[in-house]
């Protein structure tokens, strides 16, 4: 192919499996795999005039992406060390999601209005709120020497932290349930939130409130 000059190519195409694969001669040669492009039609080059098949503009036009998704994933990669490979695998997901959900939100963003949008960072700790939430409780512990005749030390409970806006204002099940004696994060009444784990109350009468829309 290089001898045939820059721009000149060569192609496989099995039908049965759906897969074109072509070899390119740019600089070097270049071979490329896709299920979803081949050959036609053969374009120019936008900054050298050669012959271009439909399966290198289609990665030409693409690439930027991966490389993005790469660069933001190596920007805060999670730490975690496995002989399991798989768990590798795993987490590249999990950075890949999240980069693309990050890109999403200054999408949707943007196009609401202006409004300051959040660094990926900052994204990223909102995500991870957003999952761990709400916090584990602390388990009581005994005392050191006699486990039977020691007194359990009671942890008091802390208070529930408030949940981050991108729960609290997504409008999506939040239903309220009853709960053990407690007060309303609001008032000192009333029932929980079933996704919140935050106790909020509804009273009618008189002195009607409903902390819910709060």
């Amino acid at each position: 192919l290089l001898k045939r000059g820059r721009g000149s190519f060569d192609y496989r195409v099995d039908n049965d499996a759906q897969l074109a694969i072509v070899k390119w001669a740019d600089s070097k040669t270049v071979t490329l795999v896709s299920t979803c492009a081949s050959v036609m039609p053969v374009e120019k080059g936008r900054q050298i005039s050669v012959p271009c098949p439909q399966i290198v503009a289609e990665y030409n036009h693409h690439m930027g992406g991966v490389d993005l998704t790469d660069m933001m994933i190596a920007l805060y990669r999670t730490p975690a060390k496995s002989h399991r490979w798989y768990l590798c695998i795993f987490w590249q997901l999990i950075g890949i999601a999240v980069g693309n959900a990050w890109l999403l939100y200054q999408h949707d963003a943007t196009a609401i209005g202006p409004v300051k949008l959040k660094k990926l960072k900052a994204f990223r700790l909102d995500v991870a709120k957003g999952l761990i939430y709400p916090e584990k409780q602390k388990r009581a512990r005994l005392s050191l020497g006699n486990e039977n005749d020691a007194a359990v030390r009671v942890v008091k409970q802390p208070k529930v932290p408030q949940p981050i806006d991108e729960m609290r204002y997504d409008g999506n099940s939040h239903y309220p349930i009853l709960s053990v004696k407690g007060r309303c994060r609001m008032c000192p009444n009333g029932p929980s939130c079933e996704k919140c784990n935050v106790r909020l109350c509804i009273v009618t009468g008189q002195n009607a409130c409903n902390c819910f829309h709060l």
